[in-house]
């Protein structure tokens, strides 16, 4: 397991945490915690979550276009929602270093076809 390796997985699954304890044990600003954003938030996360843990480059690829709409959700959120600001932000710093992560893995990965 290489470095950029070991740094997408260690993104990825503080990725996944973030969402339940965001969305579901983060005291919101209206009082309504919810376990169901909390639940559609984290499941498309686990889809790529086998391949990523093998370092399949395809699935990695899949990773990184998914979070991109995590990147685009915490973008919004920082800026719409400034009580939600810091668990904004954090994801937007994780999905960063993901792609960041992903470049070099992808630099370092040999190509087949």
């Amino acid at each position: 397991m290489t470095g950029s390796h070991r740094i997408l997985s260690a993104t990825y699954f503080a990725l996944i945490a973030l969402q339940p304890t965001w969305h579901a044990l983060l005291p919101s600003p209206w009082g309504n915690n919810s376990w169901v954003l909390a639940v559609v938030a984290t499941v498309p996360l686990l889809l790529p979550l086998k391949g990523v843990l093998a370092g399949s480059l395809r699935s990695m690829t899949w990773a990184g276009f998914l979070v991109m709409l995590y990147l685009v959700i915490g973008v919004m959120e920082a800026w719409a929602n400034p009580p939600q600001r810091v668990p904004a932000l954090a994801q937007v710093l994780l999905v960063t270093v993901f792609v960041g992560a992903m470049l070099a893995f992808s630099r370092s990965t040999p190509r087949s076809r």
